[in-house]
């Protein structure tokens, strides 16, 4: 299942992946090949602020022979996790891996996303 939305050409990407335990948001800006920043909101399966203590994002393009990219999230003041200038090679699409760290548990949630064609 594709969980990208994309409004306009101006637009970031944005994703919605959902467990039973956790909720994960994600922004891609500008969600165009190139360099691209990727936001996390990452939430508990009620929709409460998640308390990670570590997050780390895998992207790859399935069946391209590109390298898989593994980036470790900061946090930011907002509460939000941030991975900067993520080079994104190709349009098409892309499967992306979020792991939450918490005190008691580790999360990993998955989906595919679609990055327009330039």
């Amino acid at each position: 299942m594709l969980a990208a939305c994309r409004l306009a050409a101006a637009e970031p990407l944005a994703l919605h992946i959902h467990s039973e335990r956790a909720m994960f948001q994600v922004l891609i800006s500008p969600g165009t090949v190139g360099t691209d920043d990727f936001v996390l909101q990452l939430m508990s399966g009620e929709g409460n602020p998640l308390p990670v203590k570590a997050a780390t994002m895998v992207l790859s393009p399935p069946g391209s022979g590109l390298e898989v990219l593994e980036r470790k999230a900061t946090p930011g003041a907002d509460g939000y996790w941030l991975v900067a200038e993520v080079p994104v090679a190709r349009a098409g699409r892309w499967h992306l891996r979020i792991e939450a760290v918490t005190a008691f548990q580790k999360i990993a949630l998955e989906d595919d996303f679609e990055v327009p064609a330039p």
